[in-house]
């Protein structure tokens, strides 16, 4: 009886600890979106080889023009288009996007409980509406961050 109460207890404390990295792992997802996409910094040892073009005064406009439209500098956009890799900075745009339509959606949903708007018929209808809608945006976004997770974990295999 004794040990069951026990084996219990630490089963609630190992579910609360996992509970609490995962919000941490969430706030620091978060903290990422919007700083330069997330992109990871490179150290300058990793860069051993120099490719070096010309380029009309024209044509270097349009690059560097192209480059601050995503916040790179025109060398990192050079070896982004020539690595042939996905410049991901609209996607984290998007992210940021529905983290604040679901901010707006619990914003509603506690004005809707704690409001006069709780002596409405459809309030349960409304606010059952709205927890499905953020917890498909949670959802989304979490997949989201475990197949970027999968796909750095791959690379860096």
């Amino acid at each position: 009886m004794e040990n069951d109460q026990l084996r219990q207890f630490v089963q609630q404390i190992s579910r609360e600890q996992e509970k609490k990295i995962e919000q941490e792992k969430r706030r620091n997802y978060f903290k990422e979106i919007g700083r330069k996409g997330g992109l990871k910094k490179k150290t300058s040892n990793q860069f051993t080889k120099v490719v070096s073009t010309r380029l009309t005064l024209k044509e270097f406009e349009e690059v560097a023009k192209k480059a601050k439209r995503f916040k790179l500098s025109v060398s990192k956009y050079f070896r982004f288009l020539i690595t042939e890799k996905e410049l991901r900075i609209n996607e984290f745009k998007e992210d940021e996007t529905l983290l604040s339509y679901g901010n707006n959606f619990i914003r509603i949903k506690n004005l809707l409980r704690h409001r006069e708007f709780s002596q409405l018929d459809h309030t349960k209808v409304i606010l059952r509406e709205i927890e499905i809608v953020t917890k498909l945006i949670h959802d989304y976004l979490y997949n989201k961050m475990k197949d970027r997770d999968k796909e750095n974990f791959q690379e860096d295999e």
